[in-house]
């Protein structure tokens, strides 16, 4: 009886021991959380629309219209480009025909053009009497043995008539003769000739001829990197100021000038004396339309 009494202390104890051992280890471990269902949001969400846009009907309009004018504009290279020798007398345009003059007198023999048929007849004297002074008058003839030269009529405008004219002198005792170019850019409703810095860009010309751009040689016979080196050892030591003095003044008879010019084809043509193995002059056609 002593004996069973005895084990029910050691018994409540190993019980209690097994208690204590399982919720030790239960506290260490989590519950996994209920898998949740999943939510299907297409359902609560409406699905994405188009933005709504509100359009002023005006501008709506206008704008449509723009886009239908820029479709409808022509390419710029299509689109028909008014000379510069027309376009400077579209409120006074002037018609007038050209004739052709000879003076033949002694070493010398030279056509020249004479304008006819102008409304104005006293400014068709004062332009003619103007273009034969300065051909036959501009020669000297001391010592010379021969001297011929022939115009080209470059443009035949309403407002501008540009010659240019082309021959060669020669003088006793010369090693060769000498290639002769002058030129002429009449203005029709005041008589007097235009020069290179009141009709081009002057600015434009020197930026084509320090980079060598945007012309081309005539002279078949006159290599680029020659003429480009003739220039750059100092036959033109300053562009600008050498353009500035290009072409005759009617009304200054004792000007010198540095070159000539014409316009060809709505281009601007610059005569550049030069070497005689260059031709004398070297003629350079411009790219840009004036």
């Amino acid at each position: 009886m002593k004996n069973t009494i005895n084990k029910y202390p050691a018994v409540i104890c190993i019980t209690a021991l097994m208690l204590l051992v399982t919720a030790v280890s239960g506290c260490g471990k989590k519950e996994e959380p209920e898998e949740q269902p999943a939510i299907d949001y297409a359902n609560i969400v409406p699905r994405e629309q188009q933005p709504v846009i509100m359009r002023d009907k005006n501008n709506a309009d206008e704008s449509e219209i723009e886009e239908e004018t820029e479709t409808a504009t022509e390419p710029e290279s299509t689109l028909e480009i008014t000379p510069y020798a027309d376009r400077i007398s579209e409120e006074n345009p002037v018609s007038y025909n050209i004739e052709t003059a000879v003076y033949d007198e002694g070493a010398i023999n030279v056509t020249y053009p004479q304008l006819a048929a102008m409304e104005n007849s006293e400014l068709q004297q004062q332009i003619n009497e103007n273009i034969k002074n300065f051909i036959i008058n501009g020669i000297c003839t001391e010592g010379l043995s021969s001297y011929e030269m022939k115009y080209d009529t470059a443009t035949k405008g309403k407002g501008i008539v540009s010659f240019v004219f082309n021959g060669y002198e020669n003088y006793e005792n010369g090693a060769h003769p000498s290639r002769v170019v002058k030129t002429l850019n009449i203005d029709l409703n005041t008589g007097k000739n235009i020069r290179l810095k009141e009709y081009a860009d002057i600015a434009g010309v020197v930026s084509c001829l320090e980079q060598q751009s945007g012309y081309s040689i005539v002279n078949s016979a006159v290599d680029a990197a020659d003429f480009s080196a003739f220039l750059n050892n100092g036959a033109v030591t300053d562009y600008a100021m050498t353009l500035l003095d290009y072409d005759i003044d009617f009304s200054n008879p004792d000007l010198v000038n540095a070159g000539f010019s014409a316009i060809r084809n709505n281009h601007l043509v610059l005569f550049i004396s030069a070497e005689h193995a260059m031709g004398d002059y070297v003629e350079l056609e411009f790219d840009k339309d004036l």
